[in-house]
C-alpha cells in the first residue's frame, strides 16, 4: 500500500515522496520502495509536482521559442498625456465617437513627424496609434473626405468651453498656397510668403495664456484681413452662445491688419472687448504720435515687458459716444533697429538704380528717390531728402494702440505682444508639419486635412509650452525631443521567463519628468 511523507532537505525545501511498503523474501523483513513526486509550495502549503523526466531514448519534444514584437510607444503616450489634460479627447469623442481615434491618431503622427500623411502606413506600422494597428493610406483619405461639417463646428463648441485659464484671444491670418484650381475657395490675393501662386487664407484664434489654439476658419484667398474680421467674430460669438449662454463680452488683440472704422464700429455693436494696433495711414495713430513727440522720453513713462524697456502713454478718447484707450509707445531698440534696415534699404536700392536695375518695390522708389532720364546724361538718381526726412521723423520706433477695456498701458501692450502665440502657430503648422502647399484637388478633403491639422498644432502647441515652462528650448530643439520619446519600446513576449527591460537615457528621465510621464509604461514588456 502507498504512503506519502515529507522530507525536510539540506537547502530547507520539503520534498514529499510516495512510499509503498511490502515484504523483503531475501532480507526476511518489512522494506519499502521511495519515490520523490515533488515540493510543498511555502506560501500556499500545496505539493507542487516535478517536472517529467525524458525516458532515456526518448526523443525530445521541439519547444517553439517565444515569441517577441517591439513597437515604439513614446510618441502615443506623449500625445495622450495632452489630450487627457487639455481635455482634447474628450471633445473628440464627443464630437466623433465612431472615428475620433482615426483623427487623433494622424494627429499625433503629424505631430511626430510632420511628414506628409500618405507616409502614415508604414510609420503606423512601427508606432502606437490609437488605433491599435497600422492605418492604411485608403482609410485616411476615406476619412480626410467624411468629416461633416455639423460635426467640426459641435467640435469647436466643446473645444472652446475648455478655456478655464484664458480671457483674452489672439486673432490672425495666413496665406497657404495651393497648386490646386479645383478649390473654389483658392485665388490670387496679397499671399505672405510671396509666392505667385493661387492661396486660401486661413484665420486662427489662440488663448492668450494657454496659447493654445482654439477655433480657425477657411476664407477665400483673395479677402483681406480688415473685411475677414466680421464674419468670423459673428461665427466665434455664436459658437460661444451655445455652450455659453452668459458669456458674450469676448476680448481679443489683433495686429493693425484688421484696423478700420467698420470694424470697430462692429465691435462696439457686438459688445466685444478688443486691443489693437493702429495704422500710421490712420489719422488717429498720426495725432498720438504728434501729441506725444517731445515728451514721452521721461522716467514716469518707461515701462518693461518681457525684458524690453519702452516709453508709453495713454489718453482716454471717444469714438462714435463710446469710450476708447489709445496708447502710445516709443521703442528705442525699435528705432534704431528700424533705422538701419531703412538706411540699409535706401543705400541697396540707390545702388541698383545707379546701376541701371528695377528695384522689386516700385513704390519705395517713387516715395524716396526722384530719378531724372535725359538723352545726353542718361539716367540721374537723386534722394528725395524731404520724404526721408518725414519717414524718419514721423513713425520710425513708434507704435499705437487702442482699446476699449484695457486703460494700462503696460497692460494693453503685454496683450497685444502676447498674440505672437498665434503667429508661431502659423510657422508651426508651415514649417514643422508640412503645410507650405495644400497638395489636395477636392474642398472635402481639403477641410479634412486642415482639421487634422488644427488637432495636430493643439497637441504640439501643449509639448512646447511645456518645453518652455522648463527651459528645454535651451538644450533641445522640438524635434529632438520628439525624436527621443519616440525611441521608446513596447517589448512583448510570449515566454514571460524572458523579459528584457530597455535602457533609459538621462534624457528620457529628464523629459518622462517634465512631461509627467510614467517611466514604466514606457519601457514595459509583458507577455500573453
Amino acid at each position: 500500500m502507498a504512503s506519502t511523507v515529507t522530507v525536510k532537505g539540506k537547502n530547507g525545501r520539503r520534498y514529499v515522496y510516495e512510499v509503498e511498503s511490502f515484504w523483503n523474501k531475501e532480507k526476511k523483513k518489512p522494506d519499502s520502495h521511495r519515490k520523490c513526486i515533488g515540493h510543498i509550495d511555502e506560501v500556499t502549503g500545496e505539493i507542487v509536482p516535478n517536472r517529467p523526466c525524458r525516458k532515456k531514448g526518448e526523443a525530445t519534444k521541439p519547444v517553439a521559442a517565444p515569441s517577441c514584437s517591439v513597437i515604439q510607444n513614446g510618441i502615443l503616450n506623449l500625445a495622450n498625456k495632452a489630450a487627457d489634460e487639455t481635455g482634447l479627447k474628450d471633445c473628440l469623442i464627443a464630437a466623433f465617437p465612431t472615428t475620433w481615434d482615426y483623427l487623433l491618431s494622424c494627429a499625433l503622427y503629424l505631430c511626430a513627424t510632420g511628414q506628409p500623411l500618405y507616409r502614415m502606413e508604414g510609420w503606423s506600422k512601427s508606432h502606437s496609434t490609437y488605433i491599435g494597428e497600422p492605418i492604411v493610406s485608403q482609410r485616411i483619405s476615406e476619412l480626410l473626405q467624411s468629416i461633416p461639417d455639423e460635426d467640426r463646428q459641435f467640435f469647436f463648441r466643446k473645444w472652446m468651453k475648455q478655456d478655464t485659464e484664458d480671457t483674452c484671444y489672439a486673432l490672425d491670418i495666413t496665406s497657404v498656397s495651393s497648386y490646386s484650381e479645383n478649390i473654389a475657395l483658392t485665388k490670387y490675393g496679397y499671399n505672405r510668403d510671396h509666392e505667385k501662386l493661387p492661396q486660401i487664407n486661413m484665420l486662427m484664434m489662440t488663448g492668450e495664456k494657454s496659447r493654445l489654439p482654439k477655433y480657425y476658419g477657411v476664407l477665400d484667398g483673395k479677402i483681406k484681413d480688415v473685411s475677414a474680421l466680421r464674419s468670423a467674430t459673428d461665427h466665434i460669438q455664436t459658437l460661444y452662445q451655445m455652450e455659453n449662454a452668459h458669456r458674450i463680452n469676448l476680448s481679443f488683440a489683433m495686429d493693425k491688419g484688421f484696423f478700420s472704422q467698420k470694424n470697430i464700429d462692429d465691435l462696439y455693436a457686438k459688445r466685444l472687448k478688443f486691443t489693437l494696433g493702429v495704422p500710421f495711414s490712420s489719422k488717429l495713430a498720426r495725432e498720438a504720435v504728434e501729441e506725444n513727440r517731445e515728451t514721452i522720453e521721461t522716467a514716469q513713462n518707461l515701462l518693461s515687458v518681457r525684458e524690453n524697456e519702452v516709453y508709453g502713454t495713454t489718453k482716454l478718447s471717444k469714438w462714435n459716444g463710446h469710450r476708447i484707450y489709445i496708447h502710445t509707445y516709443f521703442d528705442p531698440d525699435k528705432y534704431r533697429g528700424e533705422m538701419k534696415d531703412f538706411n540699409h534699404r535706401l543705400k541697396t536700392t540707390y545702388d541698383e538704380l545707379c546701376a541701371g536695375e528695377k528695384p522689386d518695390d516700385e513704390s519705395f522708389v517713387e516715395k524716396f528717390f526722384i530719378v531724372k532720364h535725359t538723352p545726353k546724361r542718361g539716367t540721374k538718381v537723386l534722394w528725395n531728402e524731404e520724404a526721408i526726412a518725414e519717414h524718419r521723423k514721423s513713425r520710425t520706433g513708434w507704435f499705437v494702440l487702442a482699446s476699449n477695456t484695457i486703460k494700462d498701458p503696460e497692460a494693453a501692450l503685454r496683450i497685444y505682444r502676447d498674440k505672437d502665440a498665434v503667429e508661431k502657430n502659423f510657422d508651426d503648422l508651415k514649417n514643422e508639419m508640412d503645410m507650405k502647399r495644400l497638395r489636395i484637388h477636392s474642398e472635402k478633403t481639403m477641410e479634412g486635412r486642415l482639421f487634422v491639422q488644427f488637432l495636430a498644432l493643439i497637441l504640439s502647441t501643449w509639448i512646447k509650452n511645456k518645453m518652455r515652462d522648463a527651459n528645454l528650448f535651451k538644450k533641445y530643439s522640438f524635434r529632438e525631443v520628439m525624436d527621443e520619446l519616440g525611441a521608446f519600446k513596447l517589448v512583448t513576449f510570449s515566454n514571460r521567463k524572458k523579459l528584457v527591460v530597455p535602457q533609459v537615457t538621462k534624457m528620457q528621465e529628464k523629459l518622462a519628468e517634465v512631461f509627467d510621464l510614467d517611466l514604466t509604461s514606457l519601457c514595459i514588456t509583458s507577455g500573453f
